[in-house]
């Protein structure tokens, strides 16, 4: 027996096989429990930030929506005044999208890695370019800025700017926790389509090394060329198994 869990986001279904310590087939190797515990559970902690803003991306965004950078030309902003400007651009924004009868959709997170200008990541719908530098400048007032733009693609999958933006957050996050502050990994508009997994208990002894997609879908290969990505869990020490589907209509990362 192994657990399936099922996660439906926009135009992917991902797929993650499992055995946990109460659900698993008898004689089903382990492998031993990691000695430094902290580290196993940052992993699993980073891992599953990485899922639910991979799912709420996949789930709210599309081909043509914006992946904006909102710049600092000054390198003291400090963390406080950078989330203050980053809650008055939303609001701004929202309050533009209100006027055409429009929600306002947004994932945003703040970068602070070392050496780099403290900047903002903000994924929104489309919209008019020269409104939303107006916006930014405005916020600044004296201070000055940039705003730097990449529409996302058609491969209808966003884990690697999932990947990429909670890899970019962690020095924010470790800072925050040094200095005793609550602080969320990203933040995002009211309303949005969360995706919950589903799981379920399959009467098994294992999976099949080979999954087949269903219809109407493909499968996603990684850079490696491989649909089936597999791996041991830090914490349980038991194995597991996922692959991802993406429906044709889309292109294939």
């Amino acid at each position: 027996m192994y657990v399936k869990r099922t996660v439906k986001a926009g135009a992917v279904i991902e797929t993650k096989k499992m055995y946990t310590s109460r659900v698993h087939t008898k004689g089903v190797r382990r492998q031993p429990k990691t000695k430094n515990t902290a580290k196993a559970q940052h992993a699993v902690n980073e891992r599953k930030a990485e899922e639910r803003l991979r799912w709420k991306m996949n789930a709210n965004f599309s081909y043509g929506d914006l992946h904006l950078v909102l710049h600092y030309y000054d390198k003291l902003v400090t963390l406080e005044q950078a989330e203050a400007d980053k809650r008055a651009f939303c609001r701004a924004m929202r309050a533009h999208f209100k006027k055409l009868g429009k929600a306002f959709k947004y994932v945003a997170c703040t970068e602070t890695k070392r050496m780099t200008n403290v900047h903002h990541h903000i994924i929104m719908p489309a919209f008019d370019l020269a409104v939303i530098q107006a916006v930014w400048e405005r916020i600044l007032g004296d201070r000055l800025g940039n705003v730097s733009v990449k529409p996302l693609d058609r491969r209808g999958n966003h884990a690697k700017l999932a990947n990429y933006l909670i890899k970019e957050t962690r020095k924010t996050m470790e800072r925050c926790r040094a200095a005793g502050v609550r602080y969320k990994r990203f933040s995002c508009a009211q309303g949005m389509v969360q995706p919950e997994p589903v799981y379920d208990t399959v009467s098994a002894r294992s999976w099949s090394n080979m999954p087949k997609p269903r219809k109407g879908y493909i499968l996603l290969k990684d850079d490696n060329g491989d649909v089936l990505r597999t791996g041991i869990h830090e914490l349980t020490g038991y194995p597991w198994a996922e692959y991802i589907e993406l429906r044709v209509t889309q292109e294939p990362e």
